[in-house]
């Protein structure tokens, strides 16, 4: 069962005045007091609320989603009038939703609830004051927010967190109301550590292995399989990790969402755009334009969405129908990252042992 808080004022400097908790506009305004000041939940971690209200793909809405430094998201679900059990399913039917999402959708989701201009990767930097990781969502974590729950529930909470590491948990909150100051106490129902869901998962260690996410049209990730190279547009967002590498660096290649690795290659020339990008077709230099069908769109055309390209050395690859996906691997919504995740250990093993890489 959750603590039960008292309360008391002390008129004259001794006498003792119980302030009774009251649930008087409670459901009703605990939202609002929780996106205005996070850390009334939060601490002592830091969490930067993202959205509010969000709309999931099966019709349901996330009172407040969070990030935390790591690129955890946090799933903060308020009971409001629904039964225990309706709030501990529908938490994790939240989570299970929020598991897939990719950066794109994070930053959609936040630049629909902030509707400016200010993107994800900015705001994150300005508000935790480091720049955001290159693997975001790799974890997540539920709360549940309510004045109680039955001991049902709340021993259903403790054994999916004690015997499975379920990441769920429970905070109470009570109002109390003296003439016109209003106050409000927290309580968990499982006292969380300062160390956040995604430092708990991570190592905080990169095993010098980058990962690659070729996400362009199959005739452009084959011809870049053939020809020695991998390629990315979209804007800056999605360029610019190219300037991770460095020749000599080994990257492990992914062909999109449900294709699968694809490839190992080392890097021998840095990113430069398609516009004076070559490859060498039957002895001889052609731009990179003419070994595709797709169109990739050049500086020339509009610099904010230009392709560019990186100079690959295949060390192997597999026909793009093949694409090797087992299990437990690790995908990342970066063109290019630096995974600190235990899946890209294991990943990157995997891949060896399969391939015959040393």
């Amino acid at each position: 069962m959750s603590l039960e808080t008292g309360f008391w004022r002390i008129d004259g400097g001794r006498t003792p005045v119980r302030v009774a908790p009251t649930a008087m506009d409670f459901e009703s305004r605990l939202e609002s007091i929780l996106e205005s000041d996070i850390s009334i939940v939060s601490e002592p971690r830091k969490w930067m609320v993202i959205g509010r209200q969000v709309v999931t793909a099966h019709g349901g809405r996330i009172d407040l989603l969070a990030l935390d430094v790591t690129g955890a998201v946090i799933v903060l679900e308020l009971k409001r009038d629904k039964t225990d059990r309706e709030v501990v399913s529908q938490v994790l039917d939240y989570a299970s939703w929020v598991s897939e999402l990719e950066y794109a959708d994070l930053a959609t989701i936040y630049s629909n609830y902030r509707n400016s201009e200010q993107s994800l990767e900015d705001a994150f930097e300005l508000y935790f004051g480091v720049c955001i990781p290159d693997e975001v969502n790799s974890s997540h974590e539920m709360v549940i927010a309510a004045a109680e729950l039955h001991s049902e529930s709340e021993r259903v909470v403790r054994y999916l967190q004690k015997n499975y590491g379920v990441p769920v948990n429970a905070v109470f909150f009570n109002f109390f109301k003296d003439g016109e100051s209003e106050y409000l106490s927290r309580s968990w129902l499982v006292e969380p550590d300062a160390e956040s869901a995604g430092e708990k998962k991570s190592p905080g260690r990169w095993n010098h292995e980058f990962y690659g996410s070729f996400g362009l049209a199959r005739d452009v990730v084959e011809a870049g399989m053939k020809y020695g190279f991998m390629a990315a547009s979209g804007g800056d967002w999605y360029v610019r990790s190219f300037d991770l590498l460095s020749p000599g660096d080994r990257i492990w290649v992914h062909m999109g969402a449900g294709k699968g690795f694809g490839g190992v290659a080392e890097v021998i020339e840095t990113r430069q755009p398609v516009d004076t990008f070559t490859v060498i077709r039957d002895g001889v230099e052609v731009p990179v334009q003419e070994v595709v069908s797709s169109h990739l769109e050049t500086e020339a055309e509009d610099a904010d969405k230009a392709t560019y390209a990186v100079r690959l050395k295949w060390l192997h690859t597999v026909p793009y129908e093949k694409g090797v996906w087992e299990k437990g691997f690790l995908a990342n919504q970066n063109t290019i990252a630096r995974p600190t995740s235990p899946k890209w250990d294991y990943t990157v093993q995997r891949l060896k042992t399969l391939w015959g890489i040393e």
